[in-house]
């Protein structure tokens, strides 16, 4: 095809993807998914890879917007391969960074931390400073929703921090109300850990900063997508923080307003989830325990509806704080049951999808690095799917394939494994006594006292948060109990104060032995359970 001939379904293609981005910031995201998937399908037709990226980066921000993060994950992944095969850096880092928040919402949280790291390490070869926030943006989203929350506000302050000194500065909005949302979500765990609400003035003073930033640019033009979002996360946070205040009226009205947003845009169904959860909150303080739960039950299907799982599992874990504030505690804990399946399944769809993905990118690499190019990012990319970042042990998924294979190959053999769950007791008290800085290195701590118990066949790893995991490969459960005492004593004689004065720590465990029909996830299960048990004894 010459240059002429090229150029002319180009500029066609070109045409419709401004209309599509166009529709898409006028609030007409039906329409602009419609426009970017004709380009999709004309670039294909003309075998136009630079457009078909383009326009599966269009399409995967249509999907997320209309809440269907599926269709989004899938074109947001296919986006940044493009990307890539193309040698355009800055289209791979914004397809990553859309695929980041895309896996959020997907509650896949490790595959959004490893998407955003790669855009941010993309950005760094990127003359843009914009490439650089929204990657740090989606960093600092990621970390926080997997309870992160001093690497999140490290990343955040580090995307405002790009924006403020850009020239012309850039806006912090996104990284500012990600700051506010961290706060919304630590406030709402620390809840569920120590039974109250901690302090909300920093929550009430990141609000602020948001609503003067909103403010201040009411004079300019934005995309009508943007202040829909914008209003409703606004109206959102002034629902929960005039509850969680006291001032219910005030709440409740908040929450009236935000429901017409819900219902003049009706494709964004998330909104309604928001509504749902401030109107379960505000219940609760009224102590009107039908209405709570039942918002909570609501705000649980509406997200499943819309395949926003972190949303789903918030709302397993609210419903559970609302059975427990009314003393119900075998319903509390069958919500809590609910949402450690739904983790699971969560964990098990999202475990294919990655491993594809690393492999694509160990292949791809080849083609493009020299020999010792390519064994470095073979090395950084196994480290980083299969290796937890702040203990250095194995993490989930590491764990997840290691066991899946030894459970196998164990019943079949008549050598049923055992496995173990290992909580740390108390360890939201760590962070809020002592600081998230001494918790880590509790958390470090705990892992090398786990690693150095098992033997070379057996695995210790960290499921997250404060919960990790032996799978013991030939051990009877006598044997593995005697293991798990041992660490059990290790832990609770470690002279702790050599981090910090005053400090003590303890595990629960939970162990048990695989049983002929056992999956990964019953077995996980059974422990669970387990350890739930021991934890109550010990209280």
């Amino acid at each position: 095809m010459n240059t002429a001939a090229r150029d002319q379904p180009e500029t066609r293609l070109d045409t419709l993807l401004r209309s599509a981005h166009d529709a898409l910031d006028a609030g007409d995201v039906q329409g602009g998914r419609e426009l970017s998937h004709k380009v999709l399908k004309a670039a294909e037709a003309l075998g136009d890879k630079r457009y078909e990226a383009r326009a599966l980066l269009c399409l995967a921000h249509c999907d997320r917007m209309l809440s269907r993060y599926r269709r989004a994950h899938r074109a947001s992944q296919r986006a940044a391969q493009g990307f890539q095969l193309l040698g355009d850096t800055s289209g791979e880092v914004m397809a990553l960074t859309t695929h980041a928040f895309v896996a959020i919402n997907l509650g896949r949280n490790e595959e959004a931390v490893e998407a955003a790291l790669l855009s941010v390490r993309l950005s760094e070869y990127v003359d843009k400073d914009e490439h650089s926030v929204l990657a740090y943006n989606a960093l600092g989203v990621a970390y926080f929703w997997s309870h992160n929350f001093d690497k999140a506000d490290q990343a955040l302050r580090t995307a405002i921090q790009i924006a403020e000194h850009a020239t012309p500065p850039l806006s912090t909005f996104q990284p500012q109300i990600n700051q506010w949302w961290a706060e919304v979500i630590w406030i709402f765990y620390e809840r569920y850990y120590e039974g109250e609400l901690p302090s909300l003035a920093l929550m009430r003073v990141l609000r602020k900063a948001v609503i003067r930033l909103v403010d201040s640019a009411s004079d300019h033009a934005a995309p009508q997508s943007v202040n829909i979002t914008t209003e409703s996360v606004v109206l959102f946070g002034a629902s929960l923080d005039a509850c969680w205040h006291g001032q219910l009226d005030q709440a409740t009205d908040d929450a009236d307003e935000l429901a017409g947003w819900a219902q003049r845009y009706g494709t964004l169904t998330w909104l309604s989830a928001l509504e749902a959860w401030a109107r379960a909150e505000i219940g609760w303080a009224r102590q009107d325990w039908a209405t709570a739960t039942q918002q909570a039950a609501k705000l649980i299907e509406i997200a499943v509806t819309v395949e926003h799982e972190q949303l789903a599992c918030l709302g397993h874990l609210l419903a559970s704080q609302l059975f427990m504030a009314q003393g119900l505690n075998a319903q509390a804990l069958a919500e809590l049951r609910r949402l450690r399946m739904r983790e699971q399944l969560i964990r098990s769809d999202g475990l294919e999808t990655r491993e594809n993905v690393i492999d694509w990118q160990l292949s791809l690499r080849s083609g493009q690095q020299s020999i010792k190019r390519l064994e470095l990012t073979a090395r950084q990319l196994e480290q980083l799917s299969l290796e937890d970042t702040l203990t250095g042990i194995p993490n989930r998924r590491h764990f997840e394939q290691y066991a899946a294979e030894l459970l196998r190959v164990g019943l079949e053999r008549g050598q049923p494994p055992c496995m173990a769950l290992v909580d740390v007791d108390k360890f939201k008290h760590i962070n809020d006594n002592f600081s998230h800085k001494v918790g880590d290195a509790v958390l470090k701590r705990i892992a090398q006292i786990l690693k150095s118990h098992v033997r070379e066949d057996d695995m210790a790893a960290r499921l997250g948060g404060d919960e990790f995991v032996i799978i013991f490969k030939t051990a009877d459960l006598k044997v593995a109990q005697q293991v798990c005492q041992r660490i059990r004593i290790a832990v609770r004689d470690y002279d702790w104060s050599g981090i910090s004065p005053a400090l003590h720590s303890s595990v629960s465990v939970g162990v048990v032995r695989a049983e002929p029909g056992d999956t990964v996830e019953s077995l996980s299960h059974r422990s669970d359970t387990a350890m739930y048990s021991q934890k109550n004894e010990r209280t």
